[in-house]
């Protein structure tokens, strides 16, 4: 899971293979991660994973981990 997971972020935040990404990684350590490059990664996340996320889902994910962990909930729900 964690590396589609990086495959969505690679590609909504345009990341080149140079840039490592952790599953540390806030919003502040990702290039691009903002509001708006937020909605993005939630639009990508739904359409790769087939998987609708809820508003309060949403708020939640301030970090690569948080992200990871609820695709993974979501996968197996």
């Amino acid at each position: 899971m964690p590396d589609k997971v990086a495959t969505v972020f690679r590609a909504v935040f345009q990341l080149d293979d140079s840039f490592v990404l952790d599953a540390a990684m806030s919003y502040d350590d990702v290039p691009g991660w903002d509001s708006v490059g937020h909605m993005n990664l939630v639009n990508e996340l739904e359409s790769h994973f087939g998987i609708v996320l809820e508003i309060d889902e949403i708020v939640e994910l301030d970090s690569v981990k948080a992200v990871e962990e609820l695709v993974g909930r979501k996968m197996t729900a």
